[in-house]
């Protein structure tokens, strides 16, 4: 692409877009470090620190194989491997849902819940060096950040997410954000990534 990739310095030079994406992509690179770093020290995959972060904070509802996979962006068959991996680990269990039982939501057991608060740590250093921006930086950079998640979520890049801007309470008013729900309007600060009142 020469002088038009995102990724050549000299059109980031002139390009603050190019540059945004290049720093996004740089810090894509920090949480694989940091995931692949925390993953050999436990002898897991990074999927498997996901999965079992996300089995630590999420709903019974949310905790299903068609679930993560739609979360993570991922075929059901890699995360069906991922999950029988911590099973044979004796870190989670299935259960047969009370109305279906050919349909199982997962359970991490008490070694599984120690282990998920273990390695959820892995994302520390971002938080840490985020926290360090002013509070008014921090908010716009939520807002940026939910925006270009929502964008990607309308290409169709990635499934989309239980956040405010994809939230039929959501509502942009000239006055700013919205929510319907609460019938409340809401600061940059108050969006959410992941909200459990979401409805599509």
């Amino acid at each position: 692409m020469g002088k038009t990739s995102i990724f050549n310095p000299a059109q980031q030079a002139g390009n603050v877009s190019s540059k945004v994406v290049a720093a996004l992509e740089r810090l894509s690179e920090a949480f694989r470090v940091l995931l692949w770093n925390e993953a050999k020290q436990y002898g897991l995959s990074p999927i498997q620190i996901q999965v079992l972060v996300f089995l630590q904070h999420y709903p019974e509802e949310k905790r299903t194989i068609t679930y993560l996979a739609a979360y993570f962006n991922m075929t059901k068959a890699t995360i069906s491997d991922a999950v029988k991996s911590l099973q044979s680990k004796n870190l989670l269990i299935r259960k047969a849902t009370a109305n279906d039982s050919r349909s199982h939501t997962l359970h991490l057991v008490k070694d599984g819940k120690t282990l998920a608060a273990k390695v959820e740590r892995f994302a520390q250093p971002m938080y840490n060096s985020i926290s360090l921006l002013p509070a008014d930086k921090l908010e716009n950079l939520l807002e940026s950040l939910l925006k270009t998640i929502y964008q990607l979520n309308q290409q169709f890049i990635i499934t989309p997410q239980t956040m405010c801007l994809n939230c039929r309470f959501y509502e942009l008013k000239a006055s700013g954000h919205y929510c319907n729900l609460v019938k409340s309007p809401l600061q940059s600060a108050d969006l959410r990534l992941d909200c459990p009142e979401f409805q599509s």
